[in-house]
């Protein structure tokens, strides 16, 4: 038994480590388990919203994120169809109300390595790894997890608050018996590397959301490895095409010959297929354990919301701690994080990112031309593009979420 007076994290990934390096920086020792032993480079989330670039000022993160990253101050919507430039969407018009009125363009796993880095010298913080909290109690006064380490032993630790950050198939989740409503998307999405440049052959901006009836795609640049730019292509799967036929070379090389100019095969330097769930917790609080991130909601990514709002989570809630760990009465703080992150979670990112998906996929022609119309008008409105663009940027979310008492 490992009985100390800190808060235990499940999960090491981006919003983990981000939770845990709030903790610590409060003066709250934090220990953090993660099962695997670096952190994943599985190619998915890699946008950086400016609610989190200002959010991440008081950490310490923003300065080295912004040297490592891709800054993309405009977005745009394309109509596949008719190869036209429907809107763009500029976060400059967010310049009185961010620090940081762009995104960052940056893969996950660099994003977690900023904040490892920066936790690396706060004596607080603890990461232990590979180790996987594989389940969890509670008493009145204190939490327990058994965790289990490389060698197969079980070791148990102790702490006043367990923060379950382990994804969406959250063992924590699972443990403390919440539910976790939603639906599964019929279609997977393959998430395509290449070197071709968008930018530079086809005018495309560094984020960009193709609609289309049958083929939609989204497109945006990263850094990549070598620091000379990848193209992310997100490509949607049909139910009835098998992963075998989606992951080969055919298939991926078809797609492209649907969107890009003439000259493939087009170089792939990584592929990633994975299901697509949009569903949220019944409750985001029991007792004294708690749920961030994918582990609390879930959703797809065309807007990059998710990882964005799992951020706007953990700080949410390691500032409530760090209330409690002063003496503040902790039941009407922590159920005041379970009112402000779950209907929040499902007004902004649920709704956003399920409305994105549908204007990309729409079959209807009257609908698919309303919608994109609609796009038009937004953009042109300098009213309706600023409100547009506060939500996509999630600083209404997080204003929305600070005005719930």
């Amino acid at each position: 038994m490992r009985q100390i007076d800190r808060v235990l994290i499940a999960g090491g990934g981006p919003i983990g480590t981000v939770t845990g390096l709030r903790l610590a920086r409060h003066g709250i020792p934090v220990t953090v388990f993660d099962r695997l032993p670096k952190p994943a480079e599985d190619h998915r989330a890699a946008t950086l919203q400016p609610s989190t670039l200002d959010l991440f000022e008081d950490l310490g993160l923003t300065d080295e994120i912004l040297r490592q990253g891709l800054r993309s101050p405009i977005f745009q919507w394309r109509d596949r169809v008719t190869q036209e430039v429907v809107a763009e969407f500029d976060y400059s018009v967010l310049a009185d109300e961010s620090a940081h009125p762009y995104v960052i363009q940056l893969e996950q796993h660099r994003t977690v390595y900023v904040a490892l880095a920066a936790a690396a010298k706060v004596a607080e913080f603890t990461m232990v790894r590979p180790a996987e909290v594989i389940s969890v109690r509670q008493e009145a006064d204190f939490v327990e997890a058994a965790v289990q380490m490389e060698d197969g032993s079980v070791e148990i630790h102790r702490g006043r608050y367990l923060v379950g950050c382990d994804g969406g198939r959250s063992i924590v989740r699972k443990a403390i018996g919440v539910s976790f409503e939603g639906f599964t998307w019929p279609e997977r999405f393959n998430i395509i590397g290449v070197p071709f440049d968008f930018e530079a052959a086809m005018g495309y901006r560094l984020r960009n959301y193709c609609a289309h009836p049958d083929r939609w795609v989204s497109l945006m640049k990263v850094p990549g490895e070598d620091h000379l730019g990848l193209w992310r292509c997100l490509f949607p799967a049909k139910a009835e095409e098998s992963d075998e036929e989606v992951m080969s070379d055919e298939w991926i090389q078809a797609r492209f010959a649907e969107c890009l100019p003439a000259g493939a095969p087009y170089e792939i330097i990584h592929r990633n297929m994975y299901s697509v769930h949009q569903r949220v917790a019944g409750g985001f609080r029991a007792g004294r354990i708690l749920l961030a991130g994918d582990a609390a909601h879930v959703n797809n990514p065309i807007g990059g919301m998710g990882m964005n709002s799992g951020f706007q989570d953990g700080l949410n809630l390691a500032d409530k701690l760090a209330q409690i760990w002063q003496g503040a009465e902790p039941d009407a703080l922590l159920d005041r994080y379970d009112r402000q992150r779950r209907l929040t979670a499902i007004e902004y990112v649920q709704a956003q990112s399920i409305a994105n998906k549908r204007a990309l996929e729409e079959r209807d022609p009257g609908k698919r031309c309303e919608i994109l119309d609609n796009l038009r008008r937004v953009a042109e409105d300098p009213k309706q593009h600023y409100e547009f663009v506060r939500r996509s940027s999630l600083i209404a979310m997080l204003r929305s979420a600070e005005a719930i008492a």
